[in-house]
């Protein structure tokens, strides 16, 4: 059993949802009850029988700027997961994180002697509207260069949940920091190929004029890859941003 907790409420949840379509057991744990007096995270890990702890940090999003090395809330939640790893039954850390190798946080994972894998995702972005990959197959996709440069160093968060799916089924060594950098294969045309889609750089006119035909086309909203000409799939319920979910979640 895995227990996942977060202070990213986006990203936590689309890890988790990761995690339930591909059938690997898991509980969340809010992450305000993870770091509190009682019930907290250690007692919650005894409670789940749980055999590793995820914890996802602020992470930067596409076109936002990163949070700070060492964000206050995370550093109690840091604490709380190292001693959740003290739980009988527990045996690894994942940790999710922008934190460089010099953090205090990073040094202290180290330092703790629990076994750990610790990902740091390049800035991420999600394809829109929600279930558009389902819609896309063998449909062209136009995209104008301006677009397939503002993603080209950030990953989809679907290449971070699979960097979490190794992490998680053992394929990746314990004691290692993983740095999920954009490549080829997370760039926009290669993401949208992989969805079915028929994608295309169409340049300044050719764009316009495929709008008039009905093409789909891409194009930047925030930290999203934004299709316009392809409705949300059947029964996908609308995604808030990174920054209204964050203003949601509270302080």
């Amino acid at each position: 059993m895995l227990l996942i907790t977060g202070e990213d409420p986006v990203l936590t949840e689309q890890v988790c949802d990761g995690l339930s379509q591909r059938g690997i057991a898991h509980s969340r744990v809010d992450a305000a009850h993870a770091t509190a007096e009682r019930g907290n995270l250690f007692q919650a890990a005894l409670d789940a029988r749980a055999t590793a702890i995820a914890v996802i940090e602020p992470v930067p999003w596409r076109g936002a700027a990163p949070p700070s090395p060492s964000p206050a809330p995370s550093a109690g939640l840091l604490a709380a997961a190292l001693s959740a790893t003290r739980a009988p039954g527990v045996t690894s850390l994942l940790v999710v994180t922008s934190r460089p190798d010099s953090d205090e946080g990073i040094r202290r994972i180290r330092r703790d002697g629990a076994p750990y894998i610790v990902l740091r995702p390049a800035p991420l972005f999600r394809v829109l509207p929600p279930g558009a990959a389902r819609a896309l197959r063998d449909r062209r996709v136009l995209i104008p260069p301006e677009v397939a440069e503002a993603f080209k160093d950030a990953i989809p968060v679907e290449a971070l949940l699979a960097a979490v799916l190794r992490a998680v089924s053992g394929e990746t060594p314990q004691g290692t920091i993983v740095d999920v950098a954009a490549s080829p294969e997370t760039s926009v045309l290669e993401v949208l190929a992989r969805a079915g889609a028929r994608p295309e750089l169409a340049r300044g006119l050719r764009s316009r004029i495929g709008r008039w035909f009905g093409h789909a086309i891409a194009r930047v909203d925030g930290a999203d890859l934004r299709i316009d000409g392809v409705a949300a799939g059947a029964g996908e319920a609308a995604q808030r941003t990174p920054a209204e979910a964050m203003a949601a979640a509270g302080p």
